[in-house]
């Protein structure tokens, strides 16, 4: 920049003594040699001034620089409030160290608890494979009677159930942490879909002698997955069952709105506290409620479902109308 504005004034300078000597012939002498006196003090004024500038430029680099080395070392940088761009560097570097921050809190918590449910979920599987080992030593010994040998069938039944449930928590987690997600979208009739989900919970039901009603169930064909749809019906059908009393009733209807379908999945289990609606769906997350924490459950179905349903355009929903009363979710999947 300096080496360009001497060029111009000399070529300005230069003109001008031409100018000069072409109408009148006076000797510009005097006139170069005082111009030339200017431009040597603009330079050495524009010297100063970068000199100054590029010291500043230099300080606020090695500040931003120091700043963040301490946000890489998880510390907080001070700030020092000015107005400019630097200023708005400096608060854009305390911005992101926070949300760094924030964001490395909440990997480190799923994490922990990743670790503990799979710690709590393998420790688990030890129980029912030496209850299966001790039901089936008894069950090769001669001498049992008839009823005997049908208590402890039930028994390693019992169990067998209990390590199918096990291998299912594990995989659902495994496809979560790797993201094994990957939509195939395609036309397909969503009662089928549907149908498909009520069949693979129908005999949990039964066991426990849980009703499943279908109503106005439509012969719709829409965009959608059809295994990982039919998997997050599931998730919120086994839901519904879970906690459910025996003998209660689950509820499936659903209704052609203008943009989507919307599916709704009632039951008149324990219901859903109001401070607790808004986490059903967060990640790992269990209720309070006695029957919650002393059910089989790792907190990964239902948001399974959210992700799969909004991952294809649409939305999950929970109400309930409190404890004991209940619980309806509703699916939203764009027509």
């Amino acid at each position: 920049m300096g080496f360009l504005l001497i060029m111009n004034s000399l070529y300005f300078i230069k003109q001008l003594a031409g100018a000069a000597g072409i109408a009148s012939g006076v000797n510009c002498q005097g006139f170069v040699v005082g111009n030339i006196a200017v431009v040597m003090l603009m330079i050495s004024i524009n010297i100063t001034l970068f000199a100054g500038i590029g010291r500043c430029l230099v300080h606020k680099l090695d500040y931003l620089s120091m700043a963040v080395d301490q946000i890489m070392d998880g510390k907080h940088p001070v700030f020092v409030e000015e107005e400019g761009i630097f200023s708005r560097l400096e608060s854009q570097f305390g911005q992101m160290s926070r949300r760094m921050e924030l964001g490395f809190e909440e990997l480190r918590k799923e994490k922990e608890n990743l670790h503990a449910l799979v710690t709590d979920i393998s420790h688990q599987i030890k129980t029912p494979l030496s209850a299966i080992k001790v039901f089936n030593s008894l069950l090769l010994e001669e001498g049992l009677c008839p009823g005997e040998k049908e208590e402890f069938l039930s028994r390693t039944k019992e169990q067998i159930d209990k390590l199918e449930w096990l291998s299912e928590a594990l995989v659902k987690i495994s496809k979560m942490e790797v993201g094994m997600i990957r939509l195939k979208m395609q036309p397909a009739d969503i009662k089928r879909t549907i149908l498909a989900a009520v069949n693979e919970v129908y005999s949990r039901a039964l066991e426990r002698n849980i009703e499943i009603i279908i109503e106005d169930l439509q012969s719709i064909s829409i965009y959608h997955d059809i295994k990982w749809t039919k998997e997050a019906v599931v998730n919120v059908l086994e839901n519904a069952i879970k906690y459910s009393e025996d003998n209660g009733v689950v509820n499936i209807s659903m209704e052609r709105l203008e943009t989507y379908i919307k599916i709704d999945i009632e039951d008149n289990g324990i219901g859903i506290s109001p401070h607790e609606i808004g986490k059903v769906f967060n990640r790992f997350y269990r209720g309070a409620a006695q029957k919650v924490m002393g059910a089989e459950g790792s907190g990964i179905g239902l948001y399974l479902s959210r992700k799969i349903i909004e991952e294809q355009g649409g939305a999950i929903m929970a109400g309930s109308s409190g404890a004991g009363q209940g619980s309806r979710f509703t699916i939203l999947l764009t027509l």
